[in-house]
């Protein structure tokens, strides 16, 4: 994720990374954090998900207007628009635009969107069983309302998708789990498929 603009995501992510680094954030506090926040608009800091929306929301209308493809599905003039506007690495408000995109395409739909980024109701969380896995939610005397921050840059499944490619691959596999409650899921699963097939990781 690039850190270009003051909102609250940018600045609890900034903590986060200089947390995973080992520098001193003690001196870091929730309310000094929601004073530094100049853009954007704190809907709900204590909800990663609702607050990620909300700066998402607030970064995307500062971008400049698109012009999509007329066709809805994965077609081939959606999927070379995708491959043409989300290549190489992809900053967390790129994923979720892409993502988003794929839902204005018709591809999938807003809540199967959200359910396999790990933004949705049901919230789906990454852990690597190749490894032991310490969770260390911050020094000795942090907030604790920094935790669910720390849980979703740790284990939300959109933060394993640097690329389109791998936000193709982490899209499919949440289709995949939540496919039991939603009789869509396996057709739109084969239509990322196809994408996957034609996007470079």
């Amino acid at each position: 994720m690039r850190i270009s603009r003051n909102n609250f995501t940018e600045n609890v992510f900034a903590y986060y990374q200089q947390n995973q680094l080992g520098k001193d954030t003690r001196g870091i506090t929730w309310s000094g954090m929601i004073r530094q926040t100049t853009e954007g608009f704190i809907s709900n800091p204590e909800n990663p998900s609702q607050q990620i929306l909300s700066d998402y929301e607030a970064w995307k209308a500062t971008q400049p207007p698109r012009q999509l493809p007329g066709s809805q599905g994965a077609t081939e003039e959606n999927k070379a628009y995708l491959r043409a506007h989300f290549s190489g690495k992809l900053d967390l408000f790129q994923r979720l635009d892409a993502a988003d995109t794929m839902v204005e395409m018709g591809i999938l739909s807003r809540d199967q969107m959200l359910e396999s980024l790990g933004l949705g109701k049901c919230q789906l969380r990454s852990i690597s069983m190749d490894s032991p896995c310490i969770v260390i939610n911050g020094p000795v005397g942090h907030d604790q309302r920094f935790d669910d921050w720390t849980n979703f840059f740790s284990h939300a499944p959109m933060m394993q998708a640097n690329t389109l490619g791998q936000l193709l691959d982490v899209l499919d596999s949440g289709l995949k789990f939540f496919s039991k409650k939603d009789d869509t899921a396996e057709e739109v699963r084969a239509v990322l498929a196809q994408l996957t097939r034609r996007v470079p990781a």
